[in-house]
């Protein structure tokens, strides 16, 4: 995303931006008329497409319409470019797309060859994104082929730059290492280099030393580190000197040179010293004990592994904890001390599941497999080595599952239609086969025998055409026999994945029930009360004979009132809790929906001493959605907010800080949406959390209170029902979510 934001704002005129504020450039942009106008209309949006993407769009179809209407072709195209990347920066890569291509083809149109290059560049960055590697490097080199007619050798360096950078993430290091070859000659046909081809210069030696090294020819890639190195120290770039060297060490390494690897270790490590940087120190310090492991000086290793793990430790490296205590427990494998070796393998287990880490905790399942098959203790070998193997696969989604599903019919589908086409094929050529065949034996024959000779030939002529056609006809049923088996498996997989959905929302709707449990029991032990109490009363009168008749109405309607009371809350519960296998949609009043959510949990809220505090609109226009469906939605919200705030007050209690635990519950409307929104003020949400929280089976809770379902099933819901729901959170201070649904 960053590099798709800076090749756009080299249409920015910097000096303008340099000396003038936004605030100032609104005005003039407000004051300005014709292409000056424009002009500051695009800087503006290029602006604001990184930090609010949604006003660079607004900005951009502004500039596009005012560029349409004054015939002004060469603002038209950057008003198309601006809102390609403020919709790629707004996530919605689909919308980027069409703006870049409708940007190509007026660049195209009007020949603006550098423009192209630009628009490649935004088709290229998409893709990118989606890690779909083949079209966008096609383009890139679309964009490289335009640039080489123009003989511009700084977008040539840019480009080539890029494709690299897209070469190593696909893992294709020879494409890679050609990229930035080609970035290298370029340079050494200058000069002089500026002090950004200078970093451009350094970066594409790093580049190449990366794919060296994957290619497995480390002494090249330690070659074309110190090549980096040598740039690094003519720019004064101390920083990168160091992870240069750092780079050198590795390389070293690899080569099995290790006293080479540990002095240039040492170097990066006496750096980060002296500059009390922790964090790097952690990756060095396990790279040290690496060397020493593999030179069998264990005790080295060990103490070197034992440093990184306290300082990954008090910086909160939770990955390099784990790191440090697996090769710990490497090192006393080495000289058979498997209990030690086992007793470090299980703290790197705890922190790993502590902390979700699925990919380290498979990793120590693995190395448990090693330690006890080395021990001779195979069952427990072959127990871990199980468990490897179930974490392995778990770190597929079903969500993942669903999609390779997906790929795999079309898959079936784009064979069967090969094999079609070659069948259709085969059979015409075999006519035509046939037919030249036969054409050629009927010239020899003619020439060669008689009439009657003829009439013989035009006889077995029409026969093999016969058994052609009914070979052909054979051909065609087996066609249609496998399309209907093939149609077949897509319907059952269809259905398997319904029934699938079917069962995760009823799960999530138990796990809600659950959830009330304990409020509604609450609910009607209150009716139960004034119930008890008023049978004591009547028997206290009847003993003391003290009694009048519409005092015993007045007491048995009172309890008659309860006991209706209780078979509502009974009844409600029923209704919320029966399985529903199709949404049912009908003219729904928000306010009675919140007011029976919160029937459900008031009671237990109030336990709890959290606050609510509900503002309901008097004059909210109906909704179309499912009544129950909609009443889960808020209870999932209500849970979540009530986690928060029991979080928070646990941190609070340990700081001796008072509390209060609040959740606002409002509606309100405007012309076309009924909104509902419900805040609460407890921890918030990570901004790392923000975009997954809608995802399935994601869940900041603790494992034994939350399953990641109820925001994942609430979320599918709203959009079923053409609304949206949001989320604004600070960590450590507050969560809201907005419910959104069109009027009815």
């Amino acid at each position: 995303m960053r590099k798709a934001i800076l090749y756009l704002l080299l249409f920015i005129p910097l000096p303008i931006i340099a000396q003038v504020s936004v605030e100032q450039l609104e005005q003039r942009m407000n004051e300005a008329q014709g292409e000056e106008q424009l002009e500051l209309i695009i800087t503006l949006g290029n602006i604001y497409a990184s930090s609010e993407p949604d006003k660079g769009l607004e900005l951009g179809l502004k500039a596009a319409f005012l560029s349409k209407r004054m015939g002004n072709v060469k603002y038209e195209g950057k008003a198309l470019l601006l809102m390609g990347l403020s919709s790629l920066n707004a996530k919605q890569k689909e919308n980027a797309l069409r703006y870049y291509n409708r940007a190509l083809s007026h660049f195209e149109q009007y020949n603006q060859q550098i423009d192209q290059v630009h628009a490649l560049e935004g088709i290229a960055e998409v893709y990118n994104l989606d890690r779909n590697y083949y079209p966008a490097i096609s383009q890139l080199n679309k964009a490289l082929s335009v640039a080489i007619g123009l003989n511009n050798k700084e977008l040539q360096t840019e480009l080539h730059g890029k494709i690299g950078a897209i070469a190593l993430d696909q893992k294709n290091y020879t494409l890679a290492h050609r990229e930035f070859t080609s970035v290298l000659d370029l340079f050494k046909a200058k000069s002089n280099l500026t002090a950004t081809e200078q970093m451009q210069e350094a970066d594409a030696y790093r580049k190449i030393g990366i794919a060296y090294r994957n290619l497995g020819q480390f002494k090249e890639g330690l070659s074309a580190f110190r090549k980096a190195l040598e740039a690094s120290g003519r720019m004064n770039e101390r920083k990168q000197e160091i992870e240069d060297l750092n780079e050198i060490a590795t390389s070293f390494y690899l080569l099995q040179e290790f006293d080479s690897a540990l002095t240039y270790y040492n170097r990066v490590l006496a750096f980060y010293q002296l500059q009390k940087d922790t964090l790097p120190m952690v990756d060095v310090l396990l790279s040290i004990g690496d060397v020493f492991l593999e030179t069998m000086q264990y005790h080295q290793a060990v103490a070197s592994y034992n440093r990184g793990l306290e300082m990954a430790t008090h910086v909160g490296n939770v990955q390099g904890q784990v790191s440090g205590l697996v090769n710990i427990s490497r090192c006393f494998n080495a000289y058979g001390d498997y209990p030690s070796a086992k007793e470090y393998l299980n703290k790197a287990l705890k922190i790993a599941m502590r902390e979700n880490l699925t990919n380290s905790a498979a990793d120590v399942h693995k190395y448990l497999s090693q330690v006890f098959e080395e021990e001779g203790r195979f069952l427990q070998a072959l127990e871990h080595y199980k468990l490897w193997s179930e974490f392995r696969d778990s770190i597929y989604s079903e969500e993942s599952g669903q999609k390779m599903a997906r790929l795999q019919i079309l898959f079936d589908i784009t064979q069967k239609e090969k094999e079609n086409e070659i069948l259709r094929q085969n059979s015409q050529i075999q006519k035509l086969e046939l037919v030249k065949t036969q054409y050629q034996r009927w010239v020899f024959i003619a020439l060669a025998v008689s009439l009657f000779a003829l009439l013989i030939l035009l006889g077995f002529f029409y026969s093999l055409k016969q058994r052609e056609l009914q070979k052909q006809k054979e051909t065609e049923q087996r066609i249609v026999e496998m399309n209907k088996n093939l149609e077949k498996r897509m319907i059952e997989e269809m259905k398997k994945q319904d029934k699938q959905q079917l069962l995760l929302a009823q799960k999530s709707k138990l796990e809600s029930l659950g959830t009330l449990a304990v409020g509604l029991a609450h609910e009607i032990n209150q009716p139960l009360g004034g119930i008890s109490m008023g049978l004591d009363n009547i028997l206290i009168k009847l003993a003391e004979k003290n009694y009048s008749e519409e005092y015993i109405k007045e007491k048995v309607n009172l309890m008659f009132d309860n006991v209706e009371r209780i078979k509502k809350i009974i009844e409600h519960t029923r209704t919320f809790s029966r399985a529903q296998k199709q949404v049912t949609l009908e003219s729904v009043e928000m306010n009675t929906v919140v007011r029976n959510a919160l029937s459900m949990v008031e009671a237990q809220y109030k336990k709890a001493e959290v606050e609510l505090h509900v503002k309901l609109s008097d004059d909210l226009e109906h909704i179309i959605a499912d009544k129950f469906k909609l009443e889960q939605v808020v209870l999932n919200l209500l849970s979540n907010a009530k986690h928060a705030l029991d979080e928070k007050e646990a941190l609070m209690r340990n700081q001796s800080l008072e509390y209060r635990k609040v959740i606002e519950i409002e509606t309100h409307h405007d012309g076309e949406y009924v909104y509902l929104s419900v805040k609460d003020n407890g921890v918030g949400i990570k901004k790392k959390d923000i975009d997954k929280i809608f995802d399935p089976f994601y869940t900041t809770k603790r494992e034994d209170t939350g399953t990641g379902l109820g925001l994942s099933i609430s979320y599918g819901f709203i959009k079923d029902i053409l609304g949206e729901i949001t989320v604004d959170s600070s960590e450590g201070e507050y969560t809201c979510f907005e419910v959104k649904i069109l009027k009815s």
